[in-house]
């Protein structure tokens, strides 16, 4: 099931970046620079929430996600565990994801009240494509501050793992 290697390939992008974040000073980590949440802090928050949301909260029937006080995580330590929470329960729904869940169908509400149908898998290649668009923006403030991001292409991750064997 590719997806699923997908958001396992981004787990281990969240913790590379997480590294990443936690070898700088804390206030380059929390300096606002003008990006879709102000500071990097706030970027790699919203990608953990969203994985919250999306997996453990749409994807099992609650509608009553938390919101985050991103302000409230003033240490790496409190992001990192945060982090771990999260995927934690995450994780624990998809270990027991089969093609079957990947059908079935979930309602989505939006912003303006309006609910569809939408299957499992869509919900969870929605999760992966929205990391990767703020992980971009991680990646492209890190060049900015002359800081190489961790990135490894998702073949190099398959390689890695063992899923592509020469």
């Amino acid at each position: 099931m590719k997806t699923l290697k997908l958001l396992e390939y981004s787990q281990f992008l969240r913790h590379k970046y997480l590294e990443t974040l936690s070898k700088l000073p804390w206030e380059e980590v929390i300096k606002d620079r003008g990006a879709s949440f102000p500071s990097l802090r706030d970027i790699f928050l919203h990608i953990v929430f969203v994985v919250d949301v999306f997996i453990n909260y749409i994807l099992q029937g609650n509608p009553n996600y938390p919101s985050v006080n991103y302000n409230e995580y003033g240490s790496i330590e409190k992001i990192t565990k945060y982090l771990e929470q999260v995927e934690s329960k995450a994780n624990a729904y998809l270990s027991k994801v089969k093609p079957k869940e990947l059908a079935r169908k979930v309602e989505r509400k939006l912003r303006d009240g309006s609910t569809f149908l939408v299957a499992v898998e869509d919900i969870l290649l929605d999760l992966f494509q929205e990391e990767t668009h703020h992980r971009g923006e991680l990646i492209a403030l890190l060049w900015q501050m002359d800081v190489a991001p961790p990135h490894k292409s998702f073949i190099q991750y398959l390689r890695s793992q063992n899923y592509i064997v020469n």
